[in-house]
């Protein structure tokens, strides 16, 4: 794990770089809060149902800033020039028999960069921190039904473990199963 004072920025290809734990500032709180609220409205599977706007989104990205701040989750970013592209959150288990992985939350591509690789660099930075970092053994992650997510992870080397069906509410009647992947890291 990267300390929280000083950004680590490992330069993946080009103009990308990888963020490991950045320090937690009200300009990143809104940077990544910007880029939720994008995501969400241009149909992305990440929490909210659109439209949606910052008001809605940032206290979320606090909260989930908030366990990065103490350590107990890790953000991993994908930043291109002075912008975050992509990102998502590493959330620990509570229970010590299940420190051995994690799962991986809101992820998040820009979508004027859909379509460019970012998605694939972003789960290439995430599996070097899991391995390399955090000595995680296995990732796990939820997709939503119908948004072609989870062959995207398939790709990625993830498997389907289990449904939780009609979990996932998008209106009064259209309900989305939550697709639980997982992937070992061996």
């Amino acid at each position: 794990m990267t300390d929280s004072s000083t950004p680590e920025a490992t330069p993946v290809s080009g103009d990308i770089a990888v963020l490991v734990d950045p320090p937690v500032t009200a300009a990143l709180v809104d940077e990544l809060s910007h880029l939720w609220v994008r995501v969400t409205n241009a149909g992305g599977s990440v929490g909210f149902v659109p439209p949606v706007n910052i008001d809605e989104v940032r206290p979320h990205t606090v909260s989930i800033l908030a366990r990065v701040i103490d350590r107990t989750d890790t953000l991993v970013a994908l930043k291109e020039g002075a912008a975050i592209v992509a990102w998502c959150v590493l959330t620990s288990n509570d229970s010590p028999p299940r420190h051995g992985w994690r799962t991986m939350r809101h992820v998040q591509v820009d979508p004027a960069r859909q379509g460019g690789g970012l998605g694939g660099k972003l789960l290439a930075a995430v599996d070097h921190v899991s391995r390399e970092e955090l000595k995680l053994e296995a990732i796990s992650l939820k997709v939503r039904s119908g948004t072609g997510a989870d062959a995207f992870y398939r790709r990625h080397g993830f498997t389907e473990v289990g449904r939780l069906p009609r979990a996932v509410r998008m209106a009064d009647d259209d309900y989305r199963d939550d697709i639980i992947m997982w992937r070992e890291l061996s």
